[in-house]
């Protein structure tokens, strides 16, 4: 691919497949030691790996943290959609837990409830 002619856009995306493959061919362990050590990778892939790879009981806490760091606005995001998304909650929208607002506290509690109640229900299983 020549870079001096090839759309910022175009190379983000290239840039962005290749970081997802080489994401989805490591073991879940590993992703889950990347995040908790802040290493999220350049593209926000890690988080859509997460999803495919992790079950709420694996990830689930270690995403909760993340969205607590005092991190860049779309890194919050990207890892508030994983949590989201491995709890099947639908009510919640990402940028309700990663946006600086007023209420992004209270959300963030309310989301910690129903994970830990979530987490006991399927141990109770």
């Amino acid at each position: 691919m020549e870079f001096e002619r090839t759309h910022w856009k175009t190379l983000w995306e290239e840039y962005a497949k290749e970081e997802r493959r080489t994401f989805d061919s490591m073991p879940v362990g590993e992703l889950l030691s990347r995040v908790k050590n802040g290493n999220y990778g350049v593209y926000y892939s890690i988080w859509y790996s997460i999803t495919e790879k992790a079950t709420l009981e694996q990830a689930g806490k270690i995403l909760l943290e993340v969205l607590h760091r005092n991190i860049r606005y779309l890194l919050r995001y990207h890892c508030a959609y994983a949590l989201l998304k491995l709890m099947d909650e639908e009510g919640i929208q990402p940028v309700d837990l990663s946006a600086d607002r007023p209420e992004q506290d209270d959300l963030l509690k309310k989301i910690e409830k129903q994970l830990e109640a979530q987490l006991n229900d399927r141990r109770a299983l």
